[in-house]
C-alpha cells in the first residue's frame, strides 16, 4: 500500500485532512515538524509527502529540498499559506515540488494532487 506523509505545524489542520482523506486508498501519516518528519522517514520512506512551508524550526522548503536529496523518488507537493514567489522558486529549484498548493485548499484538491503524485510515482 502507498504511504503519503502531511507535514505541518498546525495539529488542526492535520486533523481535518486526516480525517478527509480517510476514505483514500493509502496509508496516512502525519507529523508536526520539519525534525518529527525527517525522524519518520529514516524508519520508512514515503510515496508523497505533502509540506507546508511555514512551521516552527526550518522551513518547508528546507525540507522538501532534504527529501528531495534523501528520498528522490518521493513525490513532493507543498501546501502553504504564502503566496510569495521565492517560497514557489525555492520549492521548484531546491525541491523538485511536484505541486504547489495554497491554503486553504479544498481537501478534494489535495487529495487529487496526491492521487496524480502516487501515480506519476508508480510510473518511475
Amino acid at each position: 500500500m502507498a504511504s503519503v506523509i502531511l507535514v505541518d505545524d498546525d495539529s488542526h489542520l492535520l486533523s481535518g485532512l486526516r480525517r478527509n482523506l480517510r476514505e483514500q486508498p493509502y496509508e496516512l501519516f502525519t507529523a508536526n515538524s520539519t525534525e518529527t518528519a525527517i525522524q519518520m522517514f529514516q524508519r520508512h520512506p514515503f510515496d508523497v509527502a505533502v509540506v507546508d512551508q511555514h512551521m516552527g524550526g526550518r522551513l518547508g522548503t528546507e525540507l522538501i529540498a532534504w527529501i528531495s536529496l534523501h528520498f528522490p523518488n518521493t513525490v513532493r507537493i507543498m501546501l502553504t499559506g504564502s503566496t510569495d514567489m521565492w517560497v514557489a522558486q525555492e520549492a521548484v529549484n531546491n525541491g523538485g515540488v511536484f505541486r504547489f498548493l495554497t491554503k486553504p485548499c479544498l481537501s478534494l484538491d489535495l487529495a487529487l494532487a496526491i492521487h496524480e503524485g502516487l501515480e506519476m510515482q508508480s510510473e518511475v
